[in-house]
């Protein structure tokens, strides 16, 4: 049969048996559908059979078959995992809805945590523009800024029309998690405070943060702990500056970016006589989702080619 059969069964259960407010079932988080040869999870409460996905490879294979999946998403690890970890309550819609994270957002999220554990070094992933980078960088923050030895957690953005999009975004998967920084003044003050683990920012306020000398003392017990940085869209222009004044001044910092469009040789420009690119900056690729993963998903929009002439 259709797999948009076993889809509307949910919705039918959902509506008729789990909504009733009594016994187990109202606590159901994930649904696996299958019709043998086509096999979808989704979190309780998606209503479009849009959002429900494949599990796949950690090369963003797709694994359709009941058995593979099973093997691969079944397994009493694998499940505790996805409900314990790769959950996230969007808290801004009514009533507060579950979003799960789909194959290529765990992978990433994995690869930055497992380095973060294992190791001082930087990495960065390179998932498509329109893939839910934010959704996947606020999983990661939210993981690492548990972690004891990590001092703090600061995800930074580029412009700042960028700052209040984001924070908004951040906001709506935890209420209030992050508060503005609207000028390097708050910033400094959220540095300052040992209990404010996650903050969000601009590139540009943390620099004048760290080259203003009368800031620097509010700062300056950062200096030797471990901080977790993770840039959105990682690859500006006058990126390379600042990279080197975070590494100069937090001497213990480990950082990750997220681009949907990686600088590599044959596409750099060079400074001073150096290639800028992404990997100079942040050492290698952790994980890829390209935009033909992306579209053969379905996770953003085809290319409309036309041609003129030859």
């Amino acid at each position: 049969m259709e797999i948009g059969e076993a889809f509307n069964q949910t919705q039918r259960y959902s509506r008729e048996a789990y909504a009733t407010g009594q016994g187990l079932f109202q606590f159901i988080q994930l649904f696996v559908i299958s019709n043998g040869v086509n096999t979808r999870y989704y979190s309780n409460g998606t209503n479009n059979i849009e959002f429900t996905f494949p599990w796949a490879t950690i090369k963003n294979k797709p694994i359709n078959e009941i058995v593979d999946f099973a093997q691969a998403f079944l397994t009493p690890q694998h499940i505790t995992d996805m409900m314990t970890q790769y959950m996230v309550l969007l808290e801004t819609s009514t009533p507060p809805a579950l979003m799960v994270l789909r194959p290529y957002q765990i992978y990433a999220v994995q690869k930055i945590v497992d380095r973060v554990k294992n190791s001082n070094k930087n990495g960065y992933i390179w998932h498509t523009t329109g893939s839910g980078k934010t959704l996947t960088s606020f999983k990661a923050s939210q993981i690492i800024m548990k972690m004891p030895d990590v001092a703090k957690v600061l995800f930074v953005v580029d412009r700042n029309d960028l700052d209040t999009q984001t924070l908004k975004e951040f906001n709506a998967f935890k209420k209030d998690s992050v508060d503005s920084t609207t000028n390097t003044k708050t910033l400094v003050d959220q540095l300052d405070q040992q209990h404010d683990k996650l903050i969000v920012t601009t590139i540009q306020k943390l620099n004048k943060a760290i080259s203003t000398d009368r800031y620097i003392e509010h700062i300056q017990y950062l200096q030797d702990k471990k901080v977790v940085f993770i840039f959105d869209e990682c690859h500006r222009s006058q990126f390379g500056e600042t990279h080197r004044n975070i590494k100069k001044f937090f001497k213990n910092a480990q950082m990750f970016g997220f681009t949907g469009t990686p600088i590599f040789e044959e596409n750099s420009q060079s400074k001073a006589g150096l290639k800028l690119t992404t990997s100079s900056l942040f050492d290698e690729c952790l994980h890829e989702y390209v935009i033909v993963d992306a579209i053969r998903d379905k996770n953003v929009l085809q290319f409309k080619i036309d041609y003129l002439g030859k």
